[in-house]
């Protein structure tokens, strides 16, 4: 939210003890910004207790300043979400934000230099590191369910996909033994870099749409045939871009093969059943649910329990069928997924408070 030259932010963004290089503004009932903490200066826990006293819900930044709060934020996450005084829709809000400008930093670095750069992909594992408690708290799932139906941004559409996907393998162990052969006999420390290593991989699964022009991912209607080929190569651009790097190899198959269908037909390389990367399995099944509930500049949201029928391939009723070709096409998509899987996260949503 701006207002002038300020932009509104959440106080749970503030870390008692820290030394913010931005100055912080208060709005009073007359409208005027009034200094609340000085650049470089301590902000201490009795101030923000005050705030909260006052149920101030939003502080401000100067906009000239909105690097410093946005490099702020990300050198801090860790312990923002760790804050048991701060509500989770911020702690969400401040992740949703900090996570979009890594995923953007990745993007747009990638594209200049044909690969992924060391320092994106630090940032990348920095930004999972800080936030897999977060994540794994069951109110953090249900501060995700609140971004459902946003409208569908590359950006924000990778950190939903990732939140979801790290939550759903934390909620089924399981699923890893067949990522990592002998996942539940490796020490908590290893799992947990293997759960790190899928949240790469979550995160970054579109990121050989680096190549795509934005007026194409921007489009505001379907893609023509020539504008389909192009979105088509992005999980091969995606390897390309990933395949110097030190992520495993599951990583990169999935970010290859989070296109194909389960049951043939997808893309860039119609494989099939088992032959499909797990990983990329999972991300199947969650990058179409999030696609599927975002807004478009030429659809509504689809409401999550309708994207649920949709995606296990039930019919609607005949009465409140409204266009048969697209019934024919909703039936085809049972094909795209692991039936095992989807069952398996239509359960998981089941702990999701989700409306519609």
């Amino acid at each position: 939210m701006n207002k002038g030259r300020y932009m509104a932010i959440p106080p749970g963004a503030i870390i008692p003890g820290t030394l913010p290089d931005f100055s912080i503004y208060v709005l009073t009932a007359q409208g005027k910004y009034v200094l609340w903490a000085l650049q470089g200066n301590n902000v201490s826990s009795e101030q923000l207790d005050r705030l909260s006293e006052n149920e101030t819900k939003e502080v401000f930044v100067n906009l000239d300043e909105n690097f410093k709060y946005e490099q702020y934020l990300e050198t801090n996450l860790g312990n923002i979400l760790e804050n048991q005084s701060t509500p989770d829709e911020q702690k969400a809000e401040i992740f949703t934000r900090v996570s979009t400008n890594v995923v953007k930093g990745a993007f747009e670095t990638s594209y200049g230099l044909g690969t992924m750069g060391a320092a994106d992909l630090r940032r990348t594992r920095q930004l999972i590191e800080n936030s897999l408690q977060f994540i794994k708290e069951a109110r953090s799932i249900n501060a995700l369910a609140k971004m459902i139906g946003h409208d569908y941004q590359t950006y924000e559409h990778a950190t939903k996909v990732f939140w979801f996907t790290v939550a759903f393998l934390q909620h089924n162990p399981g699923i890893l033994d067949s990522v990592v052969p002998g996942y539940q006999a490796l020490d908590e420390t290893q799992r947990t870099d293997i759960l790190r290593q899928c949240g790469v991989g979550a995160l970054l699964h579109d990121i050989g749409k680096a190549f795509v022009s934005l007026q194409i991912l921007t489009k505001s209607g379907p893609l023509d045939e020539v504008e389909w080929e192009i979105m088509k190569r992005h999980p091969l651009n995606g390897l390309a871009m990933l395949i110097d790097t030190d992520l495993p190899m599951f990583v990169k198959k999935a970010v290859l093969h989070h296109h194909e269908d389960f049951q043939g037909g997808g893309y860039p390389m119609n494989l099939e059943g088992t032959n499909i990367n797990t990983l990329a399995r999972v991300l199947r099944i969650i990058d179409v649910f999030d696609a599927m509930t975002s807004r478009r500049p030429y659809k509504e949201p689809t409401p999550p329990m309708k994207a649920v029928r949709i995606m296990i391939g039930a019919p609607e009723d005949e009465e409140k069928r409204e266009d048969q070709e697209q019934d024919d096409r909703d039936l085809g998509m049972r094909r795209c997924f692991d039936r095992d899987l989807l069952q398996r996260f239509i359960v998981f949503l089941g702990n999701v408070r989700l409306e519609g």
